[in-house]
């Protein structure tokens, strides 16, 4: 679909959909950057240092357990879509900036929750 009348509509609707959320997603990440560096310019900590857990310790999964697995599935993503699609289909670059803005606008199902905890 990458030439004609059915070509042009799919890219401009994805293009409009993705600027849709970005800019929706801009609020939220501005709130946050102020948020954090409000603290610092004023000249004092926040009230409670202490990070509150609903699980001890010892049932949390690791950080690198995290980031091992993100990095592990998104390399062998790539790769999957690479074998299914082959080098003139989908280039990597394409489905790693897919992965990318994928994460970034997964957030935006979770602004509704943001709101709600941020008005207590």
């Amino acid at each position: 679909m990458s030439t004609g009348a059915r070509g042009w509509i799919l890219w401009v609707a994805l293009g409009i959909m993705s600027t849709d959320a970005l800019i929706s997603l801009l609020p939220v990440a501005l709130e946050f950057v102020m948020d954090a560096l409000r603290p610092q310019r004023r000249g004092y900590s926040s009230i409670s240092s202490k990070r509150e857990e609903t699980e001890t310790e010892d049932r949390l999964v690791p950080n690198n357990w995290v980031v091992i697995g993100l990095l592990l599935s998104v390399v062998i993503g790539t790769f999957l879509v690479w074998l299914v699609f082959g080098h003139e289909g989908i280039k990597p670059w394409a489905t790693l900036l897919g992965f990318i803005l994928g994460g970034l606008l997964s957030i935006i199902g979770h602004v509704p929750l943001l709101f709600m905890m941020h008005s207590y």
